[in-house]
């Protein structure tokens, strides 16, 4: 189990004070339990915020949601095709976090050399549900400007929706939030992540969402992919690489490196025998008609 080291970590999440931090700083393979002694030192409204890594688990696409416009958008139809999509959870009004994460989210999808609508789409879920249609309006307007891609317009998806059917696609990702008491206007606690899925809508990886390399951004499409992206060289990197979540970013793993080595030098080595066997038919071949 990962563990956040001390609390002034946690506030800072929680309450969205700008803190860049490796993956594994803010991810937890499974709840902290209340009898853990880290719980007796975590404020309030730290409770319940939080990430639990569910990879592979299924985002329910039954549930229907708002666009900026207050068009209904079902998530069948951002998830129709095999394009692996970014998820980001926010609310608009945010002081500070949301906003850091979504600048990282475009910085970085700046240097990837993939285009949104073409390998990927985006999905970025407020989790306020009484944000108002215009402040959606402008959010997705001011971010869609940034990333300076055209069809950002068409297939990044800045959705509202119902407290039930927001609560179901986050509690599916393990992205864990809470109402801050008594704010006015309304703040939410809640940690900075930029969620991996695969075409079918589970979950393939957890990225930091504010610092992340654009190579590990890269390499993490095209693996949720399952292949539709990617050429010959991504290939190679999602079957020899492996994504570490103490580092945040994708490490060898030998034995694979090894086999395809030896793959390869197997091939090769049947290729030039190959050959030489043929070469050495035909220069027979001419000294009999010679």
């Amino acid at each position: 189990m990962l563990r956040l080291p001390f609390t002034p970590v946690l506030s800072a999440l929680a309450l969205g004070l700008p803190l860049a931090l490796p993956a594994s700083a803010q991810v937890w393979d499974e709840p902290l339990a209340d009898e853990d002694n880290i719980m007796k030192l975590v404020p309030d409204e730290v409770v319940g915020s939080g990430v639990i890594q569910r990879v592979n688990n299924q985002v329910p696409l039954d549930h229907i949601f708002v666009d900026e416009f207050g068009a209904e958008v079902a998530l069948t139809d951002v998830f129709a095709g095999d394009l692996p999509v970014l998820l980001t959870l926010h609310y608009s009004d945010c002081p500070q976090l949301c906003s850091m994460v979504l600048n990282g989210v475009v910085d970085t999808l700046q240097d990837v050399e993939l285009e949104i609508g073409e390998h990927y789409r985006m999905v970025t879920l407020s989790v306020n549900p009484e944000e108002a249609a215009e402040r959606t309006q402008s959010v997705k307007a001011r971010y869609v400007e940034a990333l300076g891609r055209p069809a950002a317009e068409d297939h990044w998806h800045f959705l509202r929706g119902a407290e039930d059917d927001i609560r179901a696609v986050a509690d599916s990702v393990g992205f864990g939030y809470v109402r801050v008491a008594n704010s006015d206007p309304v703040e939410y606690s809640h940690p900075a992540t930029l969620i991996v899925l695969t075409p079918g809508g589970q979950v393939s990886l957890y990225l930091t969402a504010i610092n992340d390399d654009p190579a590990t951004l890269r390499l993490a499409l095209v693996d949720a992919s399952e292949g539709a992206i990617g050429g010959i060289v991504d290939l190679f990197f999602t079957n020899c690489f492996r994504y570490d979540n103490s580092t945040g970013k994708y490490t060898p793993i030998a034995r694979r490196i090894m086999a395809l080595g030896a793959g390869v030098f197997a091939v090769t080595f049947g290729a030039l025998l190959i050959t030489f066997r043929v070469l050495e038919n035909r220069r027979r071949a001419e000294d009999t008609t010679s």
